[in-house]
């Protein structure tokens, strides 16, 4: 009987006491939405949410509500138990969907109530918070970082927010640059080199608080603008006479927008722009300019480089480079040809040597007739002695060859050289004639001209006696007249004759030579 009882007066307890708690609950009675204070990053990602708590009777938990940005459902993040007013959501959060809580974009949290009989608040709009998401963009050419964000407007005090903007350089502590009530700051001094940290703070009543909620993080660097490491002239030369070529190495990985092209006539060195190159994705680092304006016969010529950044400053200037200008004067008296040229300017290593290059009587390939150090200057000089070559129509080229000394290049680029302009120059035919000779002797018993540096297409040489007689003509070059009459019978007598000697040249040119000659014994 005693059990019996016992079991009995328990019943009736649990009975009452679930009739005293069932008595507090209205299943379908709404809990009043839950005021929430602000919703702020925390420097590293993680988003805390706190709320103000619900005076709703027999509440029992709350949920952290999450608005999908996608399908823009409610998705319960967490629940947590009463009397807690502060939630933070990992920044990798993992749950009902996956999503990184601050650094991808702005995300919506309100805060929903759970009372004992299972009701829930509803998580109406005006009751979700936001995040502030920040962002910003790079000015290059004012060296500023342009910041950007969505509106906090969800304090309970109104939209009038302030918003201060803090700034750490270099990963020292974070100091505030600026406030504004608008969505956008920019800051000007970004410093080459320095890397930034900014992050933006809403405080409500225009500053004066006492609730705020901060931004993401986000990290800005100061190498933004790349400047070239070199800009190199690597040679300029004479292609022809109207037609000289310049090469320069760039620095392709810098941020430049074009190269300008500037020249200078080296008898007064002023500088003007002849061109300018667009810089370009893929762009060969050895920069071909050919320039056909010259006159490079008559005139040596500067050049200069200038780099021009994507912002339109001036950035390096290259070194000079200088045509090698030729020139040539024949002396026909000494059968030599002296050349004369000025100094090239200005390689990295200097100038080792000069070359010397010859073509004779229009054959068009230069051949390698001497080799000088590079000593002296600013002009140089060479003489070249023709007077063996006995052959040709007497016209010479030339042409000088610098060479760079031995110096190391950005690139591994090979030594450079330089080609002067082709100066030519021509000789008179070379006639050598005697004014006497004796047929009857043992030396110079015969006499005929004797002509070098000429072709000849005709040759006509004739002998007269003091009455004008002819006695002798031949048109064989190789001919001489004995002293007898043509050379096929008696001696002619002592004395003094007249010669003339006609020669036309392959190029057409007629050279007549007219003299006296005496038969002595």
């Amino acid at each position: 009987m005693l059990f019996i009882l016992k079991y009995f007066i328990t019943i009736l307890l649990s009975f009452i006491f679930l009739s005293h708690g069932f008595s507090q609950c209205v299943v379908g009675n709404l809990p009043d939405p839950i005021i929430v204070d602000s919703v702020s990053v925390m420097p590293n990602g993680d988003v805390v949410i706190s709320w103000q708590p619900s005076t709703a009777p027999d509440i029992v938990k709350y949920q952290i509500i999450i608005l999908d940005p996608i399908t823009l459902n409610l998705v319960t993040i967490d629940s947590v138990l009463v009397p807690t007013t502060s939630y933070t959501i990992p920044f990798n959060y993992t749950g009902a969907f996956n999503f990184n809580a601050s650094d991808m974009t702005s995300n919506q949290y309100a805060i929903r109530v759970i009372d004992n009989c299972n009701n829930k608040s509803l998580a109406l709009n005006d009751a979700f918070h936001n995040t502030i998401f920040l962002e910003y963009g790079i000015d290059i050419c004012k060296s500023s970082a342009d910041l950007s964000w969505n509106a906090y407007d969800d304090f309970q005090s109104g939209p009038n927010v302030l918003y201060e903007v803090f700034m750490s350089v270099n990963g020292n502590a974070f100091t505030s640059v600026g406030n504004t009530s608008s969505l956008n700051f920019s800051y000007p001094g970004l410093n080459k080199g320095d890397s930034y940290q900014f992050f933006v703070k809403a405080i409500e009543n225009s500053g004066a608080g006492p609730f705020a909620s901060s931004s993401n993080i986000i990290d800005v660097s100061g190498n933004f603008l790349v400047e070239p490491l070199f800009l190199y002239q690597y040679t300029a030369t004479v292609i022809d006479s109207n037609h000289n070529q310049v090469l320069f190495y760039v620095d392709t990985a810098a941020d430049i927008s074009e190269y300008i092209v500037k020249r200078a006539l080296a008898n007064n060195n002023v500088y003007t722009t002849i061109a300018t190159i667009t810089d370009y994705n893929g762009m060969n680092p050895l920069v071909e300019f050919n320039d056909y304006d010259v006159d490079a016969n008559n005139t040596s010529y500067f050049y200069q480089i200038y780099s021009v950044n994507t912002c339109g400053d001036l950035q390096l200037i290259s070194n000079e480079g200088r045509t090698i200008k030729l020139t040539v004067e024949n002396n026909n008296i000494k059968a030599t040809n002296m050349l004369t040229w000025n100094w090239y300017e200005s390689w990295l290593g200097g100038i080792n040597k000069y070359e010397i290059y010859r073509s004779e009587s229009g054959n068009f390939n230069l051949e390698l007739i001497a080799t000088i150090p590079a000593s002296g200057g600013p002009t140089l000089t060479y003489e070249d002695n023709v007077a063996t070559l006995t052959s040709g129509t007497g016209e010479f080229c030339y042409k000088i060859k610098a060479i760079e000394n031995n110096v190391a290049h950005v690139a591994g680029l090979p030594l450079a050289n330089s080609f002067s302009n082709e100066a030519c120059v021509k000789h008179e035919p070379l006639i050598y004639i005697a004014n006497a000779f004796n047929p009857y002797g043992y030396q110079n018993t015969t006499f005929k001209p004797s002509a070098i540096l000429f072709d000849f297409t005709s040759y006509y040489f004739a002998i007269y006696d003091r009455w004008g007689q002819k006695v002798f003509e031949t048109t064989d070059k190789e001919e001489a007249w004995n002293g007898q009459f043509n050379n096929s019978s008696s001696n002619s007598p002592v004395g003094t004759y007249v010669y003339v000697l006609n020669l036309l040249s392959a190029s057409g040119e007629e050279f007549t030579k007219r003299g006296m000659v005496t038969i002595v014994q």
